[in-house]
């Protein structure tokens, strides 16, 4: 073999070997979209995942997560559990990626996912890393045929308002955003100019008169100043005239498989 071809092999062997190498058998996440991510592909290898994975309020799969280690965002949590990969949001914990880091333990940083494309990407990007590409794949397939099928026939049409705790919205560019024009809504929030995460006041709600309120019914169960919007009397003026639906936070605080019992409960709307 000439040296030119013997270099060539080495580059080769060099550019594959992450594929090659073994899959990371102990696996811990700090985030909970990362969470449920690992838990749909993997969850064999992992052994440690953020707590919140474990509040039913917060998490479609905490009966699953229950079965595996609650983390904290520190250092000694995560290290105790002897990882060899922990899987981080790229633009947080800076400081716990360091120390991770100076620990000797090897970390995937990934990007935000805040749509349904994102969140396929970043599927795709985590099956990779875990050696789950199989079963990254089928879950992005099914991601997309459950798309196509509760998409809207035509442009979007009906109006809709989303109201959350402290008079919260989700406005233009949120993943809430797409999910109304997914299920053929146009967004209040959106179209009078609120960013992603804003404030929409009852005034706005009242005056723009939408054919959806969208609530999370579950946000008043314990009554405070935060969530006292939901049984307030002024959305009173707005019966007969607006259908209201529940959609539980769990289902939308992650781009994810999750979003489409959001968009099932928003197409059912439509009828």
């Amino acid at each position: 073999m000439t040296g030119w071809m013997r270099w060539l092999v080495a580059i080769m062997c060099l550019a594959g070997s992450p594929a090659w190498a073994q899959a990371p058998q102990r696996v811990v996440t700090v985030n909970l979209c990362l969470d449920h991510i690992a838990l749909r592909l993997a969850p064999g290898q992992l052994v440690g995942l953020s707590y919140l994975s474990h509040d039913p309020r917060l998490s479609v799969l905490a009966d699953r997560a229950r079965a595996i280690a609650p983390v904290r965002a520190k250092v000694e949590s995560i290290l105790e559990l002897r990882p060899d990969l922990v899987i981080f949001d790229r633009d947080a914990h800076a400081n716990l990626k360091r120390l991770v880091r100076k620990a000797g333990v090897p970390i995937l940083e990934v990007p935000w996912a805040s749509s349904l494309k994102d969140a396929e990407g970043l599927i795709a990007q985590i099956g990779t890393a875990l050696g789950r590409e199989a079963e990254a794949s089928a879950i992005i397939a099914d991601m997309q045929e459950q798309r196509r099928r509760l998409g809207p026939a035509g442009p979007p049409a009906a109006l809709a308002a989303v109201l959350q705790a402290n008079r919260g919205t989700a406005g233009k560019g949120s993943l809430m955003d797409e999910l109304l024009h997914v299920s053929g809504y146009r967004n209040l929030a959106a179209e009078l100019g609120i960013p992603a995460y804003g404030r929409l006041a009852l005034e706005s709600v009242l005056a723009g008169r939408p054919d959806l309120l969208v609530l999370d019914g579950n946000a008043n169960a314990h009554p405070a100043r935060a969530t006292e919007f939901v049984d307030h009397n002024a959305l009173l003026a707005l019966a007969g005239s607006t259908r209201l639906v529940s959609i539980p936070l769990k289902y939308t605080v992650c781009a994810g498989p999750e979003n489409f019992q959001a968009l099932k409960l928003l197409r059912e709307t439509r009828r």
